[in-house]
């Protein structure tokens, strides 16, 4: 949006420099948009829906989001738990509960990782409660980067962070190639990260996994080169290295031949002043997208304290420092959803919840099989899909020689009557169409690829 008429405005000029630099990327609700008023089949909607009946025992046939069955059981909640300011931090019963439930994601067993599990239960700080994960992404790279630093990022990621980091506080992401041969570019990342450090005196990153758009999760081999590479990068440089963990879709992993949990706890694990922030939440771990509660916890290492004392002091002072972020930018986070979650912890129990998140997971698991099952019976040489374990998308990779992803889109929801997500950066070596087969169903996935195939041969 070039804003022609505000500019003609004396309301313009008055603007600060952040006031002329922010707007709302319209590429996916545009896409979106037009893919409600004139797609058969839609796979923009980067939400999970189903058919209720499918995930729900005695549900309906109607078309909804993903739920956890539980929640039916919190909409009436006491007033007390509903309309009262909350701690700036959240609430504290939230907080206790949502640390088990990031110990219990780390699923070291209690036998024979006592170690990890007692590093992890104390060198890390009390999660924070923010607006969900897109403002715990915001106050932490509010917390890092001064205006005109640069945090480094794969050139395939969620749309947000440019609009968060680059218009929002000014400050630059360095892209690297995310993949080569199929595999993480780790030279890629070695060298933004050497790049970078020539101008300044810390590194910082932002990596998720499973990854929005790809659904790229790393393999174990890829996990150690990726973390032998941030050691080796620390040693040579001695400057400290923050990665911002974006763990937005971290219970959602279907394949068996990937990690199984979040990088924050290898990175977690190693002694070097590589400092992982976990950012996570309940929109999608309970399927609560417009509860928007999330969470920041830091990683911290035990050789930056000398005493029990010396390290709950530093807690304090990093609470108070993320404390002072949300209370001048939201206040205090959502009262209700908070007491919701504690209900859910409480009455379902840790353990339950994954259960019945597991029929969720199961569906989802049963559509990204069944997409890549079709993607590879396409036989065409001017696209590539990549790399893909978990999450909500697809990403395939258009030939940019024979076609942008944009006119791609268009021709395909055109004559197809199929919605994706198109995303063409040249200058990122981007151009490709993002599929979101969680709000696709299982049946319609065959004819949304065969319809993929016949737009392809129109070029």
């Amino acid at each position: 949006m070039e804003f022609e008429v505000t500019k003609k405005t004396p309301l313009y000029n008055t603007f600060s420099e952040q006031g002329k630099r922010i707007y709302l990327p319209q590429g996916i609700f545009h896409w979106s948009g037009r893919a409600k008023k004139e797609a058969e089949i839609s796979g923009t909607l980067g939400s999970a829906f189903g058919f209720e009946k499918d995930f729900i025992e005695g549900g309906s046939s109607e078309w909804l989001p993903l739920y956890l069955e539980d929640i039916k059981n919190y909409t009436k909640l006491s007033v007390k738990e509903v309309v009262p300011y909350c701690q700036v931090s959240g609430l504290e019963e939230l907080k206790t509960y949502w640390k088990k439930w990031l110990i219990k994601k780390s699923l070291y067993s209690k036998d024979s990782e006592l170690g990890e599990l007692h590093k992890l239960e104390n060198f890390t700080t009390t999660p924070v409660v923010t607006a969900g994960l897109t403002n715990g992404i915001f106050l932490c790279c509010s917390l890092f980067l001064n205006p005109g630093e640069f945090i480094i990022s794969p050139n395939k990621r969620w749309g947000n962070y440019d609009n968060i980091v680059e218009t929002l506080l000014g400050a630059k992401i360095k892209s690297f190639d995310f993949f080569i041969e199929g595999k993480f570019n780790v030279q890629g990342l070695k060298d933004a990260i050497y790049e970078i450090s020539k101008n300044q005196e810390k590194i910082t990153l932002i990596l998720g996994f499973p990854n929005n758009p790809t659904g790229y999760v790393p393999n174990e081999e890829e996990l150690k080169d990726l973390i032998n590479t941030l050691r080796q990068t620390q040693k040579d440089l001695s400057k400290p290295i923050i990665v911002l963990v974006d763990d937005a879709y971290e219970p959602y992993i279907y394949s068996d031949r990937v990690i199984k949990h979040s990088i924050f706890y290898a990175l977690h694990e190693i002694e070097e002043d590589i400092i992982p922030i976990k950012l996570d939440g309940i929109t999608k771990e309970m399927l609560l997208y417009g509860g928007r509660i999330g969470f920041i916890t830091i990683g911290l290492k035990p050789h930056w304290v000398s005493s029990g004392e010396e390290l709950m002091e530093l807690k304090s002072e990093l609470n108070n420092k993320l404390s002072g972020l949300v209370r001048t930018t939201i206040s205090n986070s959502n009262h209700f959803y908070q007491a919701l979650t504690i209900k859910l912890f409480k009455e379902v129990g840790m353990e339950g919840l994954v259960q019945k998140r597991n029929k969720i997971k199961n569906l989802l698991k049963d559509r990204y099989e069944k997409i890549n099952e079709e993607l590879r019976n396409i036989d065409n040489s001017n696209i590539s899909v990549d790399p893909n374990a978990g999450g909500f998308f697809v990403f395939v990779n258009l030939n940019p020689d024979k076609v942008s992803a944009n006119q791609f889109a268009d021709h395909l929801l055109r004559k197809y009557k199929v919605g994706v997500i198109p995303i063409e950066k040249h200058n990122n070596n981007i151009n490709g169409i993002r599929i979101a087969y969680c709000s696709i169903d299982l049946t319609k996935i065959p004819e949304l690829v065969n319809r993929i195939n016949l737009a392809l041969e129109d070029f």
